[in-house]
């Protein structure tokens, strides 16, 4: 599995494309696809967009998560960065940013690679 992280509109799904070359219709948007089921995935972006799916659905992101990367032990795994340590006051949002925080750690110590890109620029910090 790779991960790639970076801010928002800082060029991830560009990096991807130029560095691994998948097929523009291998990219699965983590915005608008199914919550549970994902399978034969080769790129998912917006993941931050799916971990907001998982909670407001009710599920266990971390079930989730575990059922996502066990049946796509390949997967390009892009997500935006949330809030680079500000606490949100509103405590749904705290709650998502903990939640996807914690599920991002999770996703860079099993990948086999990590990437962050700011400007369009990936740097591989794993």
């Amino acid at each position: 599995m790779i991960f790639v992280i970076g801010g928002y509109c800082q060029g991830k799904a560009d990096f991807v494309r130029e560095t691994f070359g998948p097929a523009p219709d291998s990219f699965t948007d983590g915005a608008v696809c199914p919550v549970e089921g994902l399978q034969d995935l080769k790129v998912l972006s917006h993941f931050h967009a799916l971990v907001r799916r998982w909670l407001s659905a009710g599920l266990d992101p971390e079930r989730a998560m575990t059922a996502l990367l066990a049946s796509n032990p390949d997967l390009i795994l892009i997500s935006d960065e949330q809030g680079c340590g500000l606490i949100p006051m509103d405590p749904e949002e705290a709650a998502f940013r903990e939640c996807h925080g914690r599920l991002c750690c999770r996703a860079a110590a099993r990948a086999d690679a990590v990437y962050r890109v700011v400007c369009g620029i990936g740097q591989k910090i794993k």
